[in-house]
């Protein structure tokens, strides 16, 4: 998971590996909506935004 932001509030981009490929490849992003200290709810978008909000469609697979 990659942390930032959708209007405003904190999002995470999600990530599966590939073990054929070596990366993480997009898979969603999810959108939290909090009420005060809460979690109020989450939105999940597909990976076709990920790019919108500043994050790869692949990250290397970590050493």
């Amino acid at each position: 998971m990659v942390p930032t932001r959708a209007n405003g509030q904190p999002a995470f981009g999600v990530y599966a590996a590939d073990p054929h490929a070596g990366v993480h490849r997009a898979y969603a992003l999810l959108v939290v909506t909090t009420a005060g200290d809460h979690i109020a709810a989450i939105t999940g978008f597909t990976a076709n935004v990920m790019t919108r909000f500043g994050l790869p469609r692949t990250l290397p697979e970590p050493d």
